[in-house]
């Protein structure tokens, strides 16, 4: 494989170039201002733009134009929308930034005044993946659930409302607003502690709820909500663990086609990841991992596809979705397409829900393909870890994870950022148990690391897997990989692909380092990396054209527009999510720091200003106090780490959020406070009194001081094989058994999705 560009088509790259560059030569140059009006640009969420001023022959060209602070270092996972020559871009907790979209210059900013507590039922980092806009107005969600209503012109709040039913629960809110007729719909996060999925419209003009609409059932029997959970119920054990919430959420994707007056919603995956614990006598689980198109006027389900049948593997579908006109056969298809997780690219009707084709644009091994007669996947048994641990393919942070793809119609191309990776999955020895408003995932899972036979999660239970060279056998390679893939969805093949794993290939970063991808009719695809460079590959055949340093990491997808005859590509750029707060060695974030902020270009303008470099410290501190508790502690101590504290806490070298094994004295002295008390919430750390006890908070502490010495033994090459424990370490407090915190075991990235 290149480390450039390959194509695999020639006969159809060739035809395209030469469709592409006549449609190029006789098109008009663009009068009008032209804007970008949803986060995917338009209704259909292609992520494509007309605009082909900045075009193959002169990316080589695109310069600086201007840049804006975001005044965060939590991660930038949106794309803005340009209406009236005003940029709207929303950031993390909530805030919207409005701003000159030609100058950059700041016109107002929304604050939604989040209590910062609500970060203890954060999954994937504190982000934002975009707003809406219509009729004046500007539409944002909190991270604590709350939408708001804005006017467009000074950010006044017009109307606000709280979408959340039920705040015991672990719901948040990280998905943007969408827009379907004459109303506002808002999903939420929360499918890996204990929500409830459901999506939720209010009228644009006033707020007032509409309706309501919830993707699993509450209870076998009812009271049903609204007649689909009555037939979803169907589908469910009667001894579901209804208690759970059993997930479901709506977290990302959605779109909306006004002719057919369909709104189109992607559900997440389930609160318990394994059938025997949630659904015990099996089922489909609807509507669990499944495609939806609600009638947006009554809330009424008129169809729904289920990408992953009983999904166990956190298989969302609530990846972005593209809705497009294709030629298929004979006819012209009014089609859906979507990449979800479990790595099969769809291609249904989207009128009526027909599925059309769905073939792997990935390494797959959980099921052998998709019976398109009856539209299920058809399961090979690799996936089923009820018995023992069972490598699969995809990983859960699956084969498309949120980073949108977007579609051209000019190459009639899909352009996918792609992951090729896998996980192991094992039951716990430790019966599941019930975390109110905490993980409950019920299963544990590791990525292979970057060489064979070792595990790239440090934890006792990792430990006693099998090798990788036995789990591995007669399966794909596990090396982790990412690649920007040009797919057709006609041809269902894949014409042309770029690796996006840079340094990283067979590390955990490969599965982060390629963003979000836009497309225009200058013949280019647009894709940022976490290194800080903006790459521009010809859309026909992936040939590089332009890599840009910004000097920021990127991860959301790109955007452009047109104003005054001067054409912009803008991006959001800083680094975060699932990854927690490590900056991985490497990435702008590492090297730069990770002030998030907007940075926009245009031809000739010259090299992108960078933000100056970190001063690294080459040396490992000592720890601030000394070692404490014993072996037991610090592998209790561990587990609970990394299922409540590692979503945010990687503990692994600088980054936006503290590595804990640095911890100041005092901090170690305050540290019940700061867990159990929220004596910092303010600054982001909630409290995790319904969590965790006093004494597994101690625990925890125990384990962060084992791993400092640990580092810092290593660093004066006096490395030790296993947790030192001196004899004469105190004891921690006896208290009674700790009930097991279920959840699954985070790796380095502590999660596989982002949420």
């Amino acid at each position: 494989m290149s480390n450039a560009w390959r194509a695999l088509s020639a006969v159809a790259v060739l035809g395209l170039l030469a469709s592409g560059c006549s449609k190029h030569e006789a098109a008009a140059p663009q009068a009008a201002d032209v804007g970008w009006l949803t986060g995917g640009h338009d209704d259909a969420q292609t992520y494509h733009s007309p605009l082909q001023q900045v075009d193959e022959a002169n990316a080589g060209r695109l310069g600086f134009g201007w840049s804006y602070d975001l005044e965060t270092t939590h991660g930038q996972e949106a794309t803005p929308v340009v209406v009236d020559g005003v940029m709207y871009a929303s950031a993390p907790w909530g805030f919207v930034h409005a701003v000159d979209a030609r100058t950059g210059r700041r016109r107002w900013v929304f604050d939604p005044k989040v209590d910062n507590s609500i970060t203890s039922k954060v999954c994937c980092g504190i982000v934002s993946r975009g707003l809406a806009f219509a009729e004046g107005r500007v539409f944002t969600a909190s991270i604590d659930g709350r939408l708001s209503a804005l006017d467009a012109k000074d950010g006044k709040q017009l109307w606000q409302v709280d979408t959340i039913v039920d705040h015991e629960r672990g719901y948040t809110v990280t998905g943007s607003p969408y827009i379907a007729g004459d109303v506002v719909v808002i999903g939420n996060s929360g499918g890996e502690l204990d929500a409830r999925g459901y999506i939720s419209a209010y009228r644009i003009s006033s707020g007032e709820l509409a309706w309501r609409f919830f993707t699993v059932p509450g209870s076998a029997q009812g009271p049903f909500e609204h007649p689909e959970l009555e037939v979803a119920a169907k589908t469910w054990d009667p001894k579901s663990r209804w208690d759970v919430g059993l997930g479901g959420t709506v977290w990302d994707g959605m779109a909306y086609d006004a002719k057919l007056d369909l709104l189109y919603v992607g559900v997440g995956n389930s609160a318990l990841y394994p059938r025997k614990l949630r659904s015990p006598n099996g089922g489909d689980n609807l509507y669990v991992s499944s495609i939806l198109a609600i009638h947006p006027k009554t809330g009424r389900l008129a169809w729904h596809y289920q990408t992953t049948p009983g999904d166990q593997w956190d298989y969302t579908a609530t990846q972005k979705m593209i809705l497009a006109d294709l030629r298929i056969g004979a006819r012209t298809r009014q089609v859906l397409m979507q990449a979800p997780k479990n790595g099969f690219f769809y291609v249904l009707d989207r009128a009526t829900g027909e599925l059309l084709s769905a073939k792997p644009y990935v390494p797959v091994t959980w099921a052998s393909g998709v019976d398109e007669k009856t539209g299920r996947a058809m399961e090979t048994g690799q996936g089923d870890y009820s018995n023992g641990p069972k490598l699969v393919f995809p990983s859960p942070a699956g084969g498309h994870n949120w980073h949108p793809m977007a579609f051209n119609p000019d190459t009639g191309l899909v352009y996918i950022p792609t992951l090729e990776a896998s996980a192991v999955f094992w039951m716990p020895d430790a019966p599941y148990v019930y975390a109110k408003g905490g993980p409950n995932t019920g299963a544990l899972y590791a990525f292979p690391a970057a060489h064979a036979g070792n595990w790239g999660l440090e934890s006792p239970a990792a430990k006693h897997l099998p090798p990788l060279s036995e789990l591995g056998k007669g399966q794909p390679d596990t090396t982790i990989r990412g690649f920007l893939r040009a797919w057709d969805p006609v041809a269902n093949k894949v014409v042309w692909e770029v690796e996006t794993s840079g340094q990283w290939a067979g590390q955990m970063n490969a599965l982060w380092n390629g963003g979000g991808v836009m497309t225009t009719s200058g013949n280019l695809v647009f894709q940022g990396q976490s290194t800080g460079a903006l790459h521009v590959y010809r859309a026909t055949d992936g040939h590089p054209l332009a890599a840009i340093d910004i000097g920021t990491s990127i991860m959301a997808a790109p955007m452009t527009y047109e104003l005054d005859g001067i054409q912009y590509v803008a991006v959001m750029a800083g680094f975060g999510g699932a990854l927690g707060g490590v900056h991985p060695v490497g990435t702008a974030a590492e090297r730069y720091g990770n002030a998030g902020r907007i940075v926009a270009f245009k031809l000739d303008g010259g090299p992108v200003p960078k933000p100056a470099e970190k001063e690294h410290v080459s040396t490992v501190p000592r720890p601030a106090v000394e070692r404490f508790g014993s072996a037991a502690d610090i592998q209790t101590g561990n587990d609970l780490l990394k299922r409540n504290c590692a979503r945010c806490h990687a503990n692994e070298g600088p980054g936006a959020i503290p590595d804990l094994r640095w911890m100041s004295a005092q901090t170690h002295q305050e540290f019940e406070d700061i867990v159990l008390k929220g004596v910092r919430a303010a600054k982001g750390m909630g409290s995790f009194a319904g969590l965790i006890t006093p004494a597994q908070a101690q625990q925890i502490r125990a384990a962060v001081v084992d791993s400092a010495w640990r580092a810092y033994e290593a660093a004066q090459n006096t490395p030790q094989s296993a947790p030192h424990v001196p004899t004469t370490a105190p004891e921690l407090p006896r208290s009674p058994e700790p009930e097991p915190v279920p959840g699954r075991e985070p790796t380095t990235a502590s999660n596989g999705a982002s949420r």
